[in-house]
């Protein structure tokens, strides 16, 4: 059985894995998806009698899809378009039809995904997380999320100016947004939230950031020391800024451990990346998971084994898919 790791080079998780599934003997292959629907092509085939998977790689050769046992969904990118087509609507087509033909693709295939893409596209939403995380057991913050200017000056002044932030649902290198807190300038742009619905938060203590990974059952809890940096609400500017976060090892309690595994089986997950708060006064509050989240700079800083956990995984689903051949029984 081989692995398959839906990645790309540009990937900074993806050298590392290749090299730990080599070290415990296992066979992986990758494909960007990027590359769809030319280089990486596609064929599958469906009758009474049964289905067949396969993918075209780079070099030319085809992949049984039904000799991958585990698969890694790790960050896919979207197909680009195809310079031969030099009109826009047919190029916009040509995309549409092969996110057509590949939405249901992946989850269809018989493969054990860390994690399934539909299971990702789902808990990646906000707005799912927190009803789920409370309902497993974990504390979470007052949250209101609007596009309504009364509702979000309401929630501000019922916690007090200062005493709230706000976030963007995504972020990215050309839309960052980094979480702050509403003092009196934010509170006086409160009308801007009708053009675009934000996440305002009760603003959690904190004696500590918790960057929380899990893979199946294994808990690898990390205590970022964010209340030293020149922006504590905010972890990711100083390591955007390639600039220092002091992070150790650390445990947390068992029931929010549990809760942890608990959350992340409802969703379907195998793998997520939780951002917590502890509180001075001991408590964990929830704040967001990460189904495909980085856990690489943590793992360099604190030297926790979370590579070579989720290796672990993918290689023993893989090996649960293999197939048993009977017995070799004495004849005549």
């Amino acid at each position: 059985m081989t692995i398959l790791l839906v990645s790309h080079a540009g990937d900074d998780h993806l050298a590392p894995m290749l090299a730990e599934l080599g070290r415990i003997g296992s066979e992986a292959v990758v494909v960007d998806t990027a590359s769809l629907p030319g280089t990486v092509g596609v064929a599958a085939r469906h009758s009474t009698d049964g289905d067949d998977w396969r993918l075209r790689l780079d070099d030319g050769g085809w992949l049984d899809l039904a000799t991958c046992g585990s698969g890694w969904w790790r960050r896919p990118r979207p197909a680009e378009p195809d310079p031969r087509i030099t009109d826009p609507h047919e190029a916009s087509f040509a995309l549409n039809e092969t996110y057509e033909a590949m939405a249901g693709f992946w989850d269809a295939l018989p493969i054990t995904w860390v994690s399934p893409p539909k299971a990702i596209e789902t808990s990646m939403m906000k707005t799912w997380q927190l009803p789920a995380a409370r309902a497993a057991g974990l504390e979470i913050p007052r949250t209101l999320v609007t596009s309504d200017p009364g509702e979000a000056r309401a929630f501000v002044d019922r916690l007090g100016v200062g005493q709230v932030i706000c976030k963007a649902f995504s972020a990215t290198r050309e839309t960052w947004r980094e979480t702050r807190v509403v003092g009196a300038e934010e509170y006086a742009v409160l009308d801007h939230v009708a053009l675009a619905p934000v996440i305002f938060q009760e603003l959690v203590p904190a004696e500590v950031d918790l960057r929380v990974t899990v893979v199946g059952e294994e808990v690898f809890a990390a205590a970022i020391h964010s209340q030293e940096l020149a922006y504590p609400l905010d972890f990711r500017i100083s390591l955007d800024l390639g600039a220092g976060v002091r992070m150790t090892p650390t445990t947390l309690p068992d029931d929010v451990s549990d809760a942890l595994v608990r959350l992340l089986k409802v969703a379907g997950l195998r793998y997520g990346a939780i951002d917590m708060r502890r509180t001075p006064d001991g408590r964990h509050v929830f704040l967001e998971v990460n189904p495909a989240g980085q856990w690489r700079f943590v793992e360099e800083v604190t030297g926790q084994p979370m590579t070579a956990a989720v290796a672990r995984l993918l290689n023993d689903l893989d090996a649960a898919r293999r197939p048993r051949w009977p017995p070799v029984t004495a004849c005549c």
